[in-house]
């Protein structure tokens, strides 16, 4: 009997989380865990069905890519090129566009001169998060880490651009 799609994808999302769990507990350096993430990969989209899944994929790919340049604090020449493509295909759901401008304003210790760029991607997630209903359980979780990611740059003397007053234009 064929398998059901739910139970592949269970499988997929089982097979990322113990591969990111051994790469961060052997301590692993970000080039072999990217390759590992990108075998992986490969390995499931031969078992894709559809070029919505692959692209799923590859999302999933660069999303788990950014996170450890952002545990390991790489430096842009490692972080950017993951973040270029994540942005290139799309994010999945409004939380991982939350998550990924979270982990870039926080990374900017190690490239401020992307800083603009950064604020600008996270101002445009608080956009989006405002526009959800406020019964939404996540929108205040996502609020609240928008608030602490613009503090961790602050402590590092890193600024974004303050919004002008209501009214202004």
């Amino acid at each position: 009997m064929a398998r059901l799609r739910w139970e592949w994808w269970n499988e997929v999302a089982e097979a990322r989380q113990w591969l990111c769990f051994g790469m961060i507990h052997a301590e692993v350096p970000f080039d072999a865990y990217v390759a590992a993430l990108k075998d992986l990969e490969r390995q499931f989209a031969r078992e894709a069905r559809t070029p919505a899944e692959r692209l799923h994929l590859k999302r999933l790919t660069a999303e788990d890519a950014v996170q450890a340049a952002f545990d390991q604090d790489r430096p842009w020449k490692d972080f950017g090129p993951w973040l270029r493509k994540l942005k290139r295909l799309g994010f999945p759901n409004l939380w991982s566009r939350f998550h990924i401008s979270c982990l870039y304003v926080q990374s900017l210790p190690n490239f401020p001169e992307q800083a603009r760029d950064a604020f600008a991607m996270l101002a445009d997630t608080e956009r989006r998060v405002l526009r959800c209903s406020k019964e939404r359980s996540s929108r205040q979780q996502m609020l609240d880490g928008i608030a602490h990611a613009r503090r961790e740059a602050a402590s590092h003397g890193i600024l974004g651009e303050r919004p002008l007053p209501t009214g202004w234009k």
